[in-house]
């Protein structure tokens, strides 16, 4: 009986396969979204029995759904090829891509692949929209889940505070690992495997469902997000990651300086009332936000490799530091301790590639930046709110980066290259269509010496 059901379940889970294979391959925009989708639950393997084997699904799909573009056939929208989405930042990251590859393999050798993997992997996404651009359509799906994800995994996040960090060890999770505490708090993570992506990701998800539900406040949707905004400010609250604090103050002053005045209005009322809910606030919930103890340390950090930046000047190598070092020794069998954490991206960049490599980075956050923006004046509607909230993200990541590596925290990576994509997706998109609608208004229009219209001209009486 035991083999009739094992052989059941195989014969189910073939079917199931051939069936999302088939999906992928008629659109492979799906194999995007699903990544999207399930990135955020990725902390949740630890409660899976054998969650471990599974560690490379989120790779495993985004190599599948690149192999499924090759196959694909091609799509048209208002009888016009979907264009290639526009990078104008492309030259940059494509230059340290090259740049940080070499740095890794020059000084780790093959052990740099992980550094590789870490740092550049989920770039292969844009390879994804330029075979298979995103939609008006898959690009309102990718909202509504940003939407839909941002409240639950707050909600997630609030809950672990009412259970505490006993209940959630007997569940499967690990102190130190997953459980952590700052000033005797327990720092929520929700469903993610540490505070700091549960923190920026609701960051992300204000700034970008946010612009597009003030855009268009009367769609349901879109109700129910700006709704749900005080839940995702709390739970965002309770991670206890001041970079997500710092990136949300930044992005939302963007926002109300390029479009929603009443941003501003509303962080002028929060600064009133602040000094207010601060003396209200017990002391024990102040003191872990409040704390300057990581930041001194941080800095000491910080202040200890200027030597090393000043002798190296092409860096120590792609690596050297952050989540990439902390895999090569445990890989090695040294303790994760033993590896420098510098918790500031533009630091690490300044450490592993040296000048150069930081003058790259910066300038792909200053053109990703600037090229959203100008799209999000270009745009009208849903894209125009879409890539104005897409660059209040980047800033906001560009402030986050002085206090967390940000870029070597999964899934801010996927989602970070994954927006910027698929705004460039509406750019060409939009810049393809108004070259057709020229066309077919000129080959509408009769010539000049076209008989009807000489006839029909009126000419001067003598």
């Amino acid at each position: 009986m035991a083999e009739l059901a094992l052989l059941l379940a195989a014969a189910v889970a073939a079917v199931a396969g051939g069936l999302a294979l088939r999906a992928l391959r008629e659109r492979p925009q799906r194999g995007v979204l699903v990544l999207a989708a399930l990135a955020p639950f990725n902390g949740l393997l630890p409660l899976v029995p054998g969650g471990s084997s599974a560690a490379y699904w989120k790779e495993a799909l985004l190599v599948l759904t690149l192999l499924a573009t090759l196959v694909a056939p091609r799509r048209s929208l208002r009888g016009v090829d979907l264009p290639a989405p526009s990078l104008p930042w492309w030259p940059a990251i494509a230059v340290l891509t090259v740049f940080g590859s070499v740095s890794a393999l020059v000084t780790a050798g093959l052990e740099g692949l992980l550094a590789i993997k870490i740092t550049f992997f989920y770039l292969l996404i844009l390879l994804v929209l330029w075979r298979a651009p995103f939609t008006a359509r898959d690009r309102d799906h990718l909202v509504s889940i940003v939407m839909l994800l941002g409240p639950v995994t707050a909600l997630v996040g609030l809950w672990q505070q009412f259970v505490g960090p006993a209940y959630l060890v007997s569940l499967g999770y690990s102190y130190n690992d997953q459980v952590r505490t700052a000033g005797g708090l327990l720092r929520s993570f929700s469903t993610f495997n540490q505070p700091f992506p549960f923190g920026l990701y609701v960051m992300t998800s204000l700034l970008v469902g946010g612009a597009v539900a003030l855009a268009e406040p009367r769609r349901l949707r879109n109700a129910l997000f700006l709704c749900a905004v005080p839940v995702m400010v709390v739970g965002m609250g309770v991670s206890i990651v001041r970079a997500s604090y710092l990136g949300l103050i930044v992005g939302l002053l963007w926002l109300g300086v390029h479009r929603y005045r009443t941003i501003l209005k509303a962080l002028a009322a929060v600064v009133v009332v602040a000094p207010l809910a601060v003396l209200l606030t017990s002391p024990r919930l102040l003191a872990p936000l409040v704390s300057s103890s990581s930041l001194d340390q941080r800095g000491a950090g910080w202040s200890s490799i200027v030597s090393d930046v000043l002798n190296h000047p092409f860096g120590l190598g792609l690596g050297a530091s952050g989540s990439a070092a902390a895999r090569i020794a445990l890989a090695n069998g040294r303790a994760e301790a033993t590896t420098y954490q510098p918790d500031n991206y533009y630091v690490k960049m300044a450490l592993e590639l040296g000048p150069v490599g930081l003058w790259l980075f910066i300038l792909v956050i200053i053109s990703a930046a600037v090229s959203t923006l100008r799209a999000a004046r270009v745009l009208r509607g849903r894209d125009g709110a879409l890539a104005l909230g897409v660059s209040a993200s980047v800033v906001a990541a560009a402030a986050a980066s002085f206090v967390a590596t940000y870029l070597e925290i999964f899934p801010l990576d996927v989602y970070f290259w994954l927006l910027l994509g698929v705004v460039g997706c509406s750019v060409s998109q939009h810049a393809a269509e108004c070259r057709a609608n020229m066309r077919r208004a000129s080959a509408s229009a009769r010539s000049p010496s076209d008989p009807a219209e000489v006839v029909s001209r009126p000419t001067p009486v003598s």
